[in-house]
């Protein structure tokens, strides 16, 4: 069975208010794990430029993190309303973020980059085997030799349909960077608890909606379903191991310095990977 996408055309175009949905990590601590896995098993010839792109970005806050670093900061998504807030917020943090209009399957990002970084679960996006290959070339022809690629995914632990329904709320007050900005809170469903798994393709048709309510608007709500596939360790391996792509896996439980190994107690799934 495959599924068939249905998308409003107004859920990316809600850019702030997905922002500030997702806003509750802490960028700063992740880049410097960012960084610290190029230091640890990295291997870029010295004197290059250091160079970041950031995959599926959404508002781009590890690219403008980077940016702010003094990288070049590379943002590539598939959403022009995700890109053009990812560069007006560049240009309120007064940083150069470049932005890049692809598909994360099949692209080739030229001149290539030192590290870059596929997280938030956004690899779940490609539902099928030969996505994750093709995805994975894509990235290693976008990367130095000794470059890096981290992947961020769900532990396999978490994936399954007693967690659902997944629910939060996001106020724009809990994040300091929005506190000049008008009230918003943001209601959030990333998967309903009647949304339906194929067994045989392994896919989940993921419901996610946004109830929006800002100050002076009236609530507002926008929704979308998906297909997305969330891969165990094993199988990611296999498709790293098809892709013949990179030269070094390593497997690590959280994105903290040092990280802790990969075990079935772990907080998510996190991949690194060597060119």
């Amino acid at each position: 069975m495959e599924f068939d996408p249905v998308t409003s055309p107004e859920f990316y175009a809600n850019a702030r208010a997905y922002d500030i949905a997702f806003s509750d990590r802490d960028f700063v601590d992740e880049c410097n794990f960012l960084e610290w896995c190029l230091r640890t098993h990295g291997c870029v010839a010295e004197g290059v430029a250091p160079a970041f792109l950031e995959l599926a970005c959404g508002p781009a806050r590890h690219a403008r993190e980077f940016a702010r670093r003094g990288w070049r900061a590379v943002a590539l998504d598939l959403s022009p309303d995700m890109l053009d807030y990812a560069r007006e917020g560049a240009k309120r943090d007064g940083v150069v973020l470049e932005t890049v209009a692809a598909d994360m399957a099949d692209f080739t990002l030229d001149p290539p980059v030192a590290l870059a970084a596929n997280l938030m679960e956004s690899l779940s996006h490609l539902v099928t085997n030969a996505q994750v290959v093709s995805h994975l070339k894509s990235v290693s022809r976008s990367l130095l030799r000794g470059g890096v690629f981290v992947i961020e995914m769900a532990h396999p632990s978490t994936i399954w349909r007693d967690s659902l329904p997944n629910t939060w709320l996001s106020r724009s007050t809990d994040v300091p960077y929005f506190a000049d900005e008008p009230y918003t809170e943001v209601d959030v469903l990333f998967g309903a608890a009647d949304d339906p798994y194929d067994w045989i393709t392994q896919q989940w048709l993921v419901t996610a909606r946004l109830t929006i309510r800002e100050a002076g608007r009236p609530e507002r709500v926008v929704e979308h379903r998906q297909p997305h596939r969330w891969y165990q360790t094993q199988e990611l391996q296999a498709l790293i191991d098809l892709a013949e792509a990179f030269s070094a896996v390593h497997w690590y439980g959280d994105m903290l310095i040092p990280p802790p190994p990969l075990d079935n107690d772990s907080g998510r799934m996190i991949v690194v990977l060597t060119k």
